[in-house]
Order: structure tokens, then C-alpha cells, then sequence
């Protein structure tokens, strides 16, 4: 039977979609035009961003799946990702990347991904869902061996 899936597990959904799609731009990105990288001496090597797009790719698949096959892991995991990814954005932006214009937009818009994230996994409703089926399991367990 198909549980109605709660807003915060929409919102975890959308943020690893968008998790999996920026990594393959990145890569393909990367791909497309890494020998204009290597003339211009970016400072972030092609093969580092190949790297890191494809990686993000993967990680957002594991976690999509694991979404629908409601393990209870996926909380914490998509936590770790949205971190990691974070920590990664603005380890780039402060030691390679040129000044920009727009740090409070991201500053705000980092502060606000975390915060949706932390809101979406910490709600009852959300560690409900994923963790629903797993007691359900251990019931039916529980029962065949009486």
C-alpha cells in the first residue's frame, strides 16, 4: 500500500532532483569545455570538476533511491549530503573563486537550504515516513516467530 508522502519528504525529493541535475551540468559542463579550462589555467583543475559532478550525480541517485525504497538512513544521508555540498560550495567560492558582489545572496541562500533540510528531517512526519515500513517489517517478523 503507497503512504501519502508528507511535505518535508517533497522538499527532500526536489532538493536531491536538483542535487542530481547540478552535478551533471557541472560535469557535462566540465566535459564540453575542458580544453578552454586548461587554456585558460582555471583554478580549479577539469578533472576536479569532472570529478565532483559526476560524484554529486551519483550521491543525489543513491539518496533519490533510497527515498523510494524508504530506508531509514536517508534522513541522516540527505543531512551529510546538503552539508558536504555546502562545505564544498564555499570552500571553492572563498580560496578559488574571484570576490563576487553577491555575498549575502549566498550567505542567505546557504543558511536557508540548511535550514529547510534540517526543518524536512527533523519533522515527526518525515521520520515517520521512513521509518514506518521498518516497523512495520519488524512486526510481521516479531509475529512469524511467536
Amino acid at each position: 500500500m503507497l503512504k501519502k508522502r508528507p511535505f518535508g519528504v517533497t522538499l527532500l525529493l526536489w532538493l536531491v532532483l536538483i542535487l542530481i541535475v547540478w552535478g551533471a551540468v557541472r560535469f557535462l559542463a566540465t566535459l564540453h569545455a575542458w580544453d578552454f579550462l586548461l587554456e585558460f589555467e582555471s583554478s580549479l583543475s577539469p578533472l576536479y570538476l569532472a570529478v565532483t559532478g559526476a560524484g554529486w550525480s551519483v550521491v543525489g541517485c543513491v539518496l533519490l533511491w533510497s527515498m523510494f525504497i524508504n530506508q531509514p538512513w536517508t534522513r541522516q544521508a540527505i543531512l551529510i549530503a546538503i552539508v558536504v555540498w555546502l562545505i564544498e560550495y564555499w570552500v571553492e567560492r572563498i580560496f578559488f573563486q574571484a570576490p563576487r558582489a553577491n555575498l549575502l545572496f549566498s550567505v542567505t541562500g546557504s543558511v536557508f537550504m540548511l535550514g529547510t533540510v534540517l526543518a524536512s528531517t527533523l519533522h515527526k512526519s518525515t521520520r515517520d515516513f521512513f521509518t514506518r515500513s521498518e516497523e512495520y517489517e519488524q512486526q510481521i517478523e516479531n509475529s512469524d516467530s511467536q
